[in-house]
């Protein structure tokens, strides 16, 4: 904090911005301002305090309050994590880092202010000429681009309208042949839950939203083909209008080698789940965890992690298996998260032992990990005794120096697509687990594993069993007991798959929407 605050010193001068609440001045305010390189930089505290958001602080990140929604910011990143009433998440990048002073934070005014403007309670806008922002009353802001679908039945087919906030520009739309119809919106926000609550119509059965960080996508499901469909835009709104023609109308359906459609079949075909990644911990020089008799966690779970392979070979043709070890060597925990990405990997299993410092322990059973900060002491620790590795890797220092407690939030980040969908894996994987492997279920946990964090996929960590636990061992050490800790995570990703296939097909990714996909719906 001393090096941030002689930075600004030497290169700001503070001032203040007047507020004009409109319609409303007799409600004097002022938010205090930092002019660097050009940029105007407020503070977030300020702009809090005229907004009426609640604040909390700690660890150099301050979290922003409203009734429905939440902005999480970290100093000396450019990155906010947004979050709405239903938890759902999305990352806002602004176009320079959050700076940090004595306790205050200060953000590039013009750039968070675009940036979140969805989540902010009242609209506000900054007028860099007469050097005022102008606030409007509460509940002005429109948290929504897209909030509704209109549908209309014509006599030769149907009109779809989605009323469109704000002004967007690129829309791509494709009518599948087996009935369903989706449109992208680009740099839109929707209201998810109220789009997904849309009652059918005419040739609708079902509406399915999804948002995503950069887009909207809307789908919609057909009772029957169409002949013919069009996108147009209101002149005067904007609105997006699909026209859908039933047989007998004039105009035919696009060409098969549509370039849009191609595209789009193309982005929606790269998420089929065609390549699983297996981790087998530890391996080489780092044996990983002992067990009370002396077995080493790292031939365990390389043991475990070949069975599992060949397990998902036999019996699913359309899924590659690659390894990030599949004999006794040493892997970097860096490298494995590099392993799965370059075999564009659709989830990432990562196979531990578990054990504690006394031998023997009456303690015994499996826990499932997703990457998140830990709750728990013993979850920390966990994590600690897996992460301790990298002190066996050269330049450990320079190559993790970025994994502190401060900036953990942006190195998880590049995963909050996946959050959902590593979550429902877990959930599946415990209760196979549970079912068939034979060992207690300590249940799904959270803690910051390193080797989960480069990996840009669904991802876990498995602690199959405990090392320390005298009975643990000799089921772990056991061929016929690797065999079924194999069994029970192949089952989980044979069901997982089908389950993520399903609503894939439906244009739904599995985790997203109202239904929880461990439901089978």
């Amino acid at each position: 904090m001393l090096v941030v605050c002689t930075l600004f010193a030497a290169t700001a001068q503070q001032t203040s911005l007047r507020v004009d609440f409109r319609g409303h001045r007799e409600k004097p305010a002022a938010v205090g301002v930092i002019s660097r390189k050009g940029i105007v930089f407020a503070s977030a505290d300020d702009l809090a305090a005229v907004l009426g958001l609640s604040g909390h602080k700690s660890h150099q990140t301050l979290e922003l309050s409203a009734s429905k929604s939440r902005l999480k910011l970290t100093a000396l990143n450019p990155f906010i994590i947004a979050s709405d009433a239903a938890h759902r998440q999305t990352i806002l990048q602004l176009s320079t880092e959050v700076l940090y002073s004595a306790g205050v934070f200060f953000v590039p005014l013009r750039s968070f202010l675009e940036a979140a403007s969805h989540w902010l309670p009242s609209s506000v806008e900054y007028d860099d000429q007469a050097g005022v922002l102008l606030v409007g009353p509460e509940g002005t802001a429109k948290a929504y681009d897209i909030s509704t679908v209109e549908m209309e039945t014509k006599t030769n087919g149907m009109a779809i309208r989605i009323p469109l906030s704000a002004e967007i520009r690129n829309v791509e739309h494709w009518l599948r042949p087996d009935g369903w119809l989706y449109l992208t919106i680009a740099d839109a926000r929707a209201d998810v839950a109220s789009l997904n609550a849309t009652s059918p119509e005419g040739l609708v059965k079902k509406v399915v939203a999804i948002q995503s960080p950069g887009s909207v996508q809307l789908s919609f499901k057909l009772r029957s083909a169409p002949e013919s469909e069009e996108l147009t835009r209101d002149p005067s709104t904007g609105d997006v209008i699909v026209t859908l023609r039933m047989p007998g109308s004039v105009k035919p359906p696009p060409p098969l080698d549509d370039p849009v459609r191609n595209a789009l079949e193309q982005k929606r075909d790269r998420w089929a789940m065609d390549v699983i990644v297996i981790d087998p911990g530890h391996g080489g020089k780092d044996w990983g965890a002992l067990g009370v008799s002396g077995v080493r966690e790292k031939d365990v779970t390389l043991g475990i992690a070949l069975k599992l392979g060949k397990l998902v070979k036999r019996n699913l043709s359309d899924v590659r298996v690659v390894y990030t070890r599949s004999d006794d060597r040493f892997i970097e925990l860096d490298r494995r998260g590099k392993i799965a990405n370059e075999a564009d990997g659709k989830l990432f299993i990562s196979i531990h032992c578990n054990s504690l410092p006394r031998k023997p322990s009456p303690t015994r059973g499996f826990e499932v990990y997703l990457l998140r900060p830990g709750r728990t002491n013993e979850a920390v620790a966990i994590a600690e005794r897996e992460n301790a590795v990298i002190q066996l890797e050269e330049g450990y220092e320079e190559r993790y120096k970025h994994l502190t407690d401060e900036n953990f939030i942006l190195v998880t980040m590049a995963q909050s697509a996946y959050v959902r969908s590593s979550e429902v894996f877990a959930d599946v994987l415990q209760q196979e687990m549970e079912s068939h492997a034979g060992v207690p279920n300590r249940g799904v946990k959270q803690a910051g594993f390193y080797v989960l964090v480069g990996a840009s996929m669904p991802n876990v960590l498995v602690e199959t069993a405990y090392l320390s636990n005298r009975q643990d061992e000799r089921f772990l050490k056991s061929e016929s007991g690797q065999q079924k800790i194999a069994e029970s995570i192949y089952a989980a990703v044979k069901m997982y798959k089908q389950r993520y296939e399903k609503l894939l097909e439906e244009g739904k990714p599995i985790g997203e929407g109202t239904g929880s996909p461990s439901d089978g719906r």
